[in-house]
């Protein structure tokens, strides 16, 4: 028996025909299989073969859709389904978890069935791939394809009728038995990247490309990363270590990710840089939500200069090491709330190149500041001289005069932050210039060697602004991080003489 799968150009199917591939692959069965760009072919002696390897596929690999917990009060081991898996379960069997989806209770008489009607061909239209098929083993359901919803907010394809838009849920009838396979085995995935938030929702990452080959290879390349066996999160700490990492949100996950697959994983050619993003909310109603990722080469390049020179994880030792530590604290001095928030945006602004995003996270804030140690202060100047200064072309002296500026603005705003605000709001040119005219005038009343900071430096950034007008609001930026950095040095209590 023969089955042909051309690509979908669908980050769901797509992955989901990688996913079969690899689960064949894997198995070690002797089945003639063949993975090229845009299609995959599985051909098999008969219909009996395939169907015994699915089968036993099935029940070898059910354990990636569950996690084993132990009770704390019997000591019974049971099967807890995975937050973020769109299958419905029933009653749990002596521990174990009850699918309701035949083909995980009933693998080898579901997979005979489907196979039988895989092979006839008849006229419906499958909505999801275009093929022609006789009859559906079962309607499209979000268990096989999660961007149909119950509710009118639609995600993913529509088809046309008479004109008109209209979502999957008119087509329900419309999905072949092909798809449903490949739709309900791709929960078997265990290089699907997650992050789960108990009571509130997952992420999960789908990588994308528009062949196949590299997909496998990219899937292939970072598997090792990956722990299928936790709950709230797959990305392993070490990639010797069960333990896995507790990433504030999905851009710090997706981040987290990045850093070890450049520093860990010995890869050759193929990087994925885009992703699908699947937001799955706790309750009995999933209101999928979905975006897309895309990393620019410049990104990608940034994060390889960084992390293979410096031997640094961004992530790991950057971000996670900065905190917001609150003004005269009555009990704990971080506000891990704040902090979890701040290393998010962090996350998504390095990741979307968005510098200004970046900075202003970095502003000291109503009841507190940023704050981080001297080796993390070490490594956002490295990532700023690699993923800002070196494109510039700005120099060790021009550097310096713009973190000696900072140091100025920190002084003269430690009992009143509004011209640090003034900064970062600056929208022309002419607003940065109004604000380096009272910057000056600020330092008139400044004690200079109490203060140690060097007034000249203000000179040198003024001449050094007029020969770069354009990158104003990049300077401008700078500026902010380094106020922000010598502002958070002070209020602590260690003095920086610039």
């Amino acid at each position: 028996m023969e089955i042909k799968i051309p690509i979908y150009n669908d980050v769901w199917m797509d992955n989901a025909v990688e996913n079969l591939y690899r689960l064949i692959e894997d198995s070690e069965e002797e089945i003639d299989l063949n993975l090229d760009e845009s299609e995959l072919i599985v051909n098999s002696k008969n219909k009996d073969e395939l169907k015994r390897i699915l089968s036993s596929i099935i029940q070898n690999s059910r354990n990636n859709l569950v996690i084993k917990h132990k009770d704390k009060k019997t000591g019974e081991i049971k099967e807890i389904k995975k937050d973020f898996v769109l299958i419905q379960e029933g009653k749990k069997i002596d521990g174990i978890v009850a699918f309701k989806e035949n083909i995980y209770s009933d693998p080898e008489n579901s997979a005979d069935e489907i196979l039988n009607l895989i092979e006839k061909d008849g006229k419906k239209t499958c909505v999801v791939c275009g093929k022609t098929f006789s009859k559906p083993y079962k309607k499209l359901q979000q268990a096989t394809y999660p961007f149909v919803t119950k509710i009118k907010s639609f995600s993913g394809v529509r088809t046309y009728k008479d004109g008109d838009f209209l979502a999957f849920k008119d087509y329900h009838d419309n999905f072949c038995p092909k798809c449903y396979l490949l739709g309900i085995l791709e929960w078997l995935d265990n290089r699907i990247i997650y992050r789960t938030f108990p009571g509130d929702k997952s992420f999960l990452f789908l990588p994308y490309f528009n062949n196949f080959e590299d997909l496998a290879e990219f899937k292939e390349e970072y598997g090792p990363l990956l722990n299928k066996s936790e709950r709230y999160s797959n990305i392993r700490v070490n990639i010797d270590d069960d333990k896995t990492e507790g990433t504030p949100g999905k851009f710090s996950t997706l981040l987290c990710f990045y850093e070890k697959f450049l520093l860990d994983i010995e890869y050759e050619n193929v990087i994925g840089s885009d992703w699908a993003v699947m937001e799955v909310p706790f309750g009995s109603v999933k209101n999928i939500k979905f975006r897309t990722l895309n990393l620019t080469d410049s990104t990608l390049g940034v994060m390889k200069e960084f992390i293979g020179e410096n031997e640094i994880r961004i992530y790991t030792e950057l971000i996670k090491e900065i905190y917001f530590f609150i003004d005269n604290p009555k009990g704990a001095p971080v506000d891990w709330d704040l902090t979890r928030k701040i290393r998010e945006k962090l996350s998504e602004s390095f990741l979307m190149n968005d510098f200004r995003g970046f900075a202003r996270m970095l502003l000291p804030r109503k009841g507190g500041k940023v704050g981080y140690s001297l080796e993390t202060r070490e490594n956002l100047e490295n990532l700023i001289y690699v993923w800002r200064l070196k494109k510039m072309g700005i120099s060790k002296e021009d550097l310096g005069s713009i973190k000696s500026v900072g140091n100025i603005i920190a002084k003269v705003s430690k009992n009143n932050l509004s011209l640090l605000y003034k900064l970062d709001k600056t929208r022309t040119i002419e607003d940065f210039w109004s604000v380096l005219r009272e910057i000056s005038r600020k330092l008139i009343g400044l004690d200079i060697k109490k203060a140690k900071v060097r007034p000249m430096a203000l000179d040198e950034l003024i001449q050094l602004l007029k020969d770069n007008e354009k990158e104003w609001e990049e300077i401008r930026d700078l500026l902010v991080v380094y106020s922000s950095m010598y502002y958070a040095i002070g209020s602590r209590g260690g003095e920086k003489n610039e």
